[in-house]
C-alpha cells in the first residue's frame, strides 16, 4: 500500500493488529455499517487481521481521480472525515460528490478491478483508516474463501449504495438545470415584449 498526498508524502503503515483498539473498531464498523449484512464478528476479525493501519493528516489527498499507479488497495475509515469529488480530470471542473466518515469504504472498486481511481478523496480532518491491499484480498480468498465472498458482497453493497446516492444527486442537478432553462426561457420571452 502506497497512499500519497504528494510525491514526498507517504504515510507509514503497520499491521492493524498491533493496535488492538483500532483492530476492534475496524471489526465493529465492518459488522455494523451494513446492519442487514450477515458478517459475523469472526468474519470481520478475519478480514481485519489482513489490514494495515494508516494515518493521514488533514488536507492529505488519499486518492486522486484517474490515478492508475495507486489502485491496489481500499480504506475503511475509522476516524476522521473525507471529501469525495470528481477531481477535475481532463480539465473539467471538479464536482463535490460527498463527505464521508467512519465506517465508510473508499477505493473499494479499484481494489476489485485494479482500474484507475474514479474519484479524488481528501482528508477534511486527520484520518485513521484500515487498509486492505490486493495482496491481502488474495490471501483472504486463498485462506478463507467464504469470508472473502462475504467481503466482496459487502463491497458490492457499498458501491451500490454510492451509485444510488450519486444517481439521486444527478437527478437533482437535472431538475435544477431544467428549472434554470425554464427561467431563462421566461426571461427571453419577457425581453421580447
Amino acid at each position: 500500500m502506497n497512499p500519497t498526498a504528494a510525491p514526498s508524502t507517504t504515510p507509514s503503515t503497520r499491521s492493524i493488529t498491533e493496535v488492538p483498539e483500532f483492530a476492534a473498531k475496524a471489526a465493529e464498523l465492518l459488522r455494523k455499517t451494513r446492519p442487514n449484512f450477515p458478517l459475523t464478528m469472526q468474519d470481520a476479525t478475519c478480514i481485519v487481521s489482513l489490514m494495515r493501519l494508516v494515518k493521514f493528516p488533514a488536507g492529505t489527498t488519499l486518492f486522486t481521480a484517474g490515478d492508475v499507479s495507486n489502485s491496489g488497495y481500499m480504506l475503511l475509515l475509522l476516524e476522521g472525515d473525507v471529501t469525495v469529488d470528481t477531481g477535475g480530470v481532463g480539465g473539467t471542473t471538479k464536482v463535490d460528490i460527498a463527505a464521508i466518515g467512519p465506517g465508510e469504504l473508499i477505493g473499494e472498486l479499484a481494489l476489485i478491478d485494479g482500474a484507475p481511481r474514479s474519484a479524488t478523496c481528501t482528508a477534511i480532518s486527520p484520518v485513521i483508516a484500515a487498509g486492505l491491499s490486493s495482496g491481502g484480498l488474495n490471501r483472504l480468498i486463498e485462506q478463507f474463501p467464504q469470508v472473502a465472498n462475504k467481503l466482496v458482497i459487502y463491497i458490492a453493497q457499498s458501491a451500490a449504495e454510492r451509485l444510488r446516492a450519486l444517481s439521486e444527486q444527478l437527478q437533482m442537478y437535472d431538475q435544477v438545470i431544467e428549472n434554470m432553462r425554464q427561467e431563462n426561457e421566461k426571461l427571453r420571452l419577457a425581453a421580447k415584449r
